[in-house]
């Protein structure tokens, strides 16, 4: 973490860590660390901190206006096209072979080019079928 660190930051930070596949809403968080004394509205002002230093990614899931939370783990994460399974929440990432055809494809018969650092696509993971 290159930002400056309060203890909450670093606990709500380690939380996120230790649950890489796993995206958390602000009230999940607060229910998870409850032990911790850590305020609902200091997770708040801590994950918009993470966020903003590049630690943590928000990502809105379909059907909800709430952000979910999630660490990106530089090696896998940054530029990694995300598959959320929609029944247990848990995140995976595509294949790097398979990432590079899919968005060659696109690029070649749409004349699109696609952000895969953005990109995620929802649906069942092979565990929830």
């Amino acid at each position: 973490m290159a930002n400056y660190q309060t203890t909450q930051r670093k606990i709500l930070f380690e939380f996120l860590q230790s649950n890489p596949d796993v995206p958390f809403s602000a009230k999940e968080i607060f229910e998870k660390l409850s032990d911790a004394t850590i305020s609902l509205s200091a997770i708040y002002r801590n994950l918009a901190s993470l966020e903003l230093y590049g630690e943590i990614s928000r990502l809105i899931k379909e059907g909800s206006r709430e952000g979910f939370y999630q660490y990106i783990n530089s090696d896998l994460c940054r530029n990694s096209i995300h598959l959320i399974c929609t029944n247990c929440n848990k995140t995976f990432h595509l294949e790097p072979d398979e990432m590079k055809r899919m968005i060659q494809r696109i690029q070649k018969s749409q004349g699109f080019v696609v952000d895969n650092s953005k990109t995620i696509l929802y649906g069942t993971c092979k565990y929830c079928k």
